[in-house]
């Protein structure tokens, strides 16, 4: 029958809308993994073992429930304090999951918490119970005997009037104040130490002292070899490297001298299509960096390899010769590989930059800032440090996601973002999570059930003296 023309036709994108007192969340699998994850490793006694800072007040909801609130905001994508504003809805399923009567609803309630970290000497007591409480027992957890240790800084553009934030190299944001941390990874991806710098500080500025405490914070972990790129072109530093007996790699930087080397270079060894290596020794005349020292330079056809890394000549302004080609140089006391090993040693660094793409982009390091100088490293170190470093184990461990999907966006849309209503089942609560497709459903739940069996307990032991607000 002919369907009359007078019957209403649905109307695409006009379906009825209303509103759901139920409990409802659209980052059902933040709840279902983190909640389930934190309680595992005995969070909330971890915070209270490494934060110094207490509240006394009655009415606070307490270091955990900022914590958490703050976590939850960077997992769910903030990068910024005022986005906890928005984690209104849904807010009573993370307080029931997570175990929290209350959690933070403004912006204004956690950063009111940083802010009392407020000088150098509770920062530095934060960082060594960061250390004591959780780097050392989470790294001897995963089972890493050796790795490489890699060094790196870079640069978080500031706009407001925040302390410590000075002009200096911005490479983005020219003229702009800034900071300029410095930060430590192990090869593994875990990052091991963080120290917040004002924007005018050289890259190798505090080297000696963040290298050597780096080392205590990683306990009996053999490094390999020591990875850093031209900012840490150090005297100071390598000659500490050189008295520990310690491997590295460090790239140096193309200075006059060294391009002329590099331009009547003569021995170049083929190693694939576009790339030669060599190699020289060399002494600086400053008597204050010591003998000679091995160098390995890389030039790279830029015709064949258009996104090759390194520079060009830029003293031969006037001749042709050169200017296909950029160049990479390297320092090492490894004296017995090959060049182009010296250089395959030195290529995973990169991937710190990756890393620390990461902690930009997914974690809200340039955003995350107050106006209190130690205010805002206490907060970035936590980032870093603390959250970081537990979702790389989650990923590692519990999701088996490989190397290239480790980014936090990538493991939000994946895992986390996942509607949920909050029921009942008899008297248990039940989170009930939207996933109708059958191999996602799957994998989910294979990750609950790795996660549950997950082995990783933290050995808390003597607590430094409480520092109340």
């Amino acid at each position: 029958m002919q369907r009359s023309q007078s019957s209403k036709r649905h109307k695409k994108g006009q379906v009825k809308i209303e509103f759901s007192p139920k409990l409802i969340t659209s980052w059902g699998g933040t709840v279902a993994l983190f909640s389930r994850f934190f309680d595992k490793i005995e969070l909330r006694g971890l915070v209270e073992k490494i934060y110094p800072v207490r509240e006394s007040s009655n009415n606070s909801t307490g270091v955990y429930s900022k914590l958490i609130s703050l976590f939850i905001s960077v997992l769910n994508g903030g990068t910024k304090f005022s986005h906890i504003n928005y984690m209104e809805n849904g807010l009573k399923i993370f307080e029931r999951c997570f175990g929290v009567k209350r959690l933070v609803k403004s912006s204004t309630g956690i950063t009111r918490y940083w802010n009392k970290y407020n000088r150098r000497s509770l920062t530095e007591i934060l960082l060594q119970n960061i250390s004591q409480h959780f780097l050392r027992p989470l790294l001897n957890n995963v089972g890493i005997k050796e790795d490489t240790l890699r060094f790196d800084s870079t640069v978080i553009t500031r706009y407001g009037n925040q302390e410590g934030a000075k002009k200096g190299y911005n490479p983005t944001k020219r003229g702009r104040p800034s900071y300029h941390p410095q930060l430590a990874f192990l090869g593994s991806g875990y990052t091991v130490n963080f120290w917040n710098r004002s924007g005018n500080t050289p890259s190798a500025n505090g080297i000696v002292d963040f290298y050597s405490q780096t080392r205590g914070f990683i306990g009996d972990i053999r490094i390999e070899r020591v990875l850093a790129d031209s900012g840490y072109y150090d005297r100071r530093f390598i000659r500490k490297l050189e008295e520990d007996n310690m491997e590295y790699v460090i790239a140096a930087p193309l200075y006059r001298f060294f391009q002329e080397i590099a331009h009547y270079q003569t021995d170049w060894t083929w190693v694939d299509d576009g790339i030669e290596v060599g190699e020289f020794r060399f002494s600086h005349r400053d008597e204050r960096w010591g003998g000679e020292r091995r160098y390995v330079v890389v030039r790279q056809v830029i015709k064949r390899r258009p996104k090759a890394t390194g520079k060009q000549l830029s003293i031969f302004k006037d001749e042709d010769f050169g200017k296909e080609y950029r160049y990479s140089l390297y320092v090492t006391n490894n004296q017995t590989a090959s060049p182009y090993d010296i250089w395959c040693y030195y290529r995973p660094r990169a991937n710190v930059e990756n890393i620390i793409e990461n902690l930009k982009d997914g974690y809200g390091l340039s955003a995350y800032n107050m106006k209190s100088f130690w205010a805002t490293e206490a907060v970035l170190m936590t980032i870093c440090l603390i959250l970081h470093n537990l979702v790389t184990v989650l990923i590692k461990q519990v999701l088996h996601t490989v190397d290239k999907d480790r980014k936090l966006r990538t493991l939000r849309m994946e895992y986390l973002v996942i509607p949920a209503l909050m029921g009942k089942s008899g008297r248990d609560d039940v989170l009930r999570l939207g996933i109708s497709n059958h191999n996602r459903r799957t994998k989910f739940t294979e990750a609950l059930a790795r996660l549950k069996d997950m082995k990783l307990i933290f050995y808390c032991n003597a607590v430094e003296k409480e520092v109340l607000a």
